[in-house]
Formats: C-alpha cells, structure tokens, sequence
C-alpha cells in the first residue's frame, strides 16, 4: 500500500485531486491494513467484489491470496491510476470503471463460476463514504442470495445506528432493515488519522453477515418497511400519529 509521502507523490504525477464528492479518503496504515486483509481471510478460490478500491491499498493483498477479484471504482482517473499500479501482474484481478450501483454483481459471478462451484457466494470488501453507506447496504442485501458476507469500513456514526439494538437511542429504521436481512459485528474502531486526506469522523470496521432467512417472519415486507419508516420518521410524536400519514398508508 501506499505511505501517506507516496500517496502524495501519485496526487502530483499524475495531476490528481481527491474528489469531496465521492468521498476519497484513502487508508495509508499498514497495520490497519493488515488488520481489515486478516479479517477478509481471502484465499485462492474465493471470489470477493471490492468496492472503492482506490489506489490498491486492499486490492493488491487480495489479489496476492489468489482469490478471484473484482476491484468497482467509479473515480475514472484514479482506476486508470490504479490498472497502471496493477499492471497485468495479476490475471485473477479485474478492475472495472463503474458504479457501484449500477454493476451488475450476478452476471460477473455467474462468468466467474467454475462448473464445479456453481452455488458459490462472493465476499464484500469496501471502505465506503458516508453518501453511499446505505445505498450499498441496500445493493448488498438486494443480492443477498449470492453474497455470503461484507467486510465494511464507514463511518463510526453510521456503525453504531447498524448496530443499535432495541431501545437504543441510536436505533433507527436502517437498524431495522439491516438486522432483518443481515447480523452486523462490530469489529474494530479505525482513526480519521489513518486516511489521507485526513476525514472529519473516526471510522469503524464491521462485518455484515447475511442470515440464512430474515430475522421475523413478515406477511409483506414492502409494508411492514413502510411502517417502520413511518414509525421512526417523527419519533418524538405518538407512534399512532406517525403511522396514520398517508406516506406509511398501504
């Protein structure tokens, strides 16, 4: 991975600037890097999509461990800068210019699929930006059924309403939505100092497993969603006020 110096260096060779936009703040600590691949446990035969992979700082580790690598950057400039850092070292490495949302995960699996593993799942890395967290938490949990699990950094803030338990003050109806699909695992806390440029919030490390069947049995998920946004839109109003807008109505 790249120190914070070398990191600098790409910026001025190659003309580039982070952009605020997408969220580019790139790990530059190589203990926490070898924390999160450790994690990861990647291993020739998986198949693992990463988001966001910036300047390699994961990708190139797991492209080490032999497993079959999908690398989604969005940032045209910096995945030009990434394929030249890559360069063709690596054949089970595929570094794809897109976003994230609109990568289509089933077809590169199916491709990907050996004729003797055609059930297997893929494994989500990703450090993502505050503007994207639950828009990929959404992605994820729409392709549930050929995900095994996510190994995401996001901010701290974010974690702890994931994680939120009944009663918490922290609960909310991202908590609701995640812990109905997924088990969420509080791994570690990341500082804000271990990324270049420096980002305003300590970050968290947590791990996303997907539960074999939802957490409760709903009639009609779309509804009970609905209800629980509802619910948690106006939480300093009587619940019966909250559901009885016409937004939460079937």
């Amino acid at each position: 991975m790249l120190t914070q110096t070398q990191l600098k260096a790409v910026f001025q060779k190659y003309n580039f600037s982070p952009l605020k936009r997408f969220g580019e703040n790139y790990l530059i600590d190589g203990n926490v890097k070898d924390k999160i691949i450790a994690q990861a446990g990647a291993a020739a035969g998986d198949m693992i999509l990463e988001i966001g992979p910036g300047f390699g700082a994961l990708t190139l580790d797991l492209a080490r461990s032999g497993a079959k690598v999908f690398a989604v950057e969005k940032d045209k400039k910096a995945f030009e800068i990434l394929k030249e850092i890559c360069g063709d070292k690596y054949p089970n490495l595929e570094i794809i210019n897109n976003d994230i949302l609109n990568f289509d995960l089933l077809s590169s699996l199916r491709g990907a699929r050996s004729a003797t593993k055609q059930s297997q799942k893929i494994k989500v890395i990703g450090n993502l930006p505050y503007y994207i967290t639950t828009p990929v938490i959404e992605y994820i949990i729409e392709n549930r059924e050929i995900v095994e699990s996510a190994l995401i950094l996001m901010q701290k803030e974010v974690a702890l309403r994931l994680l939120a338990p009944e009663g918490s003050k922290d609960r909310s109806s991202i908590s609701c939505f995640v812990q109905y699909y997924m088990k969420p695992e509080y791994l570690c806390t990341i500082d804000r100092n271990s990324f270049y440029p420096v980002p305003g919030v300590d970050s968290s490390l947590l791990r996303l497993n997907i539960l074999h069947k939802p957490a409760h049995h709903v009639r009609d998920e779309a509804v009970f969603f609905k209800i629980v946004r509802g619910a948690f839109n106006q939480r300093r109003k009587c619940i019966i006020n909250s559901l009885s807008r016409i937004a939460v109505r079937k």
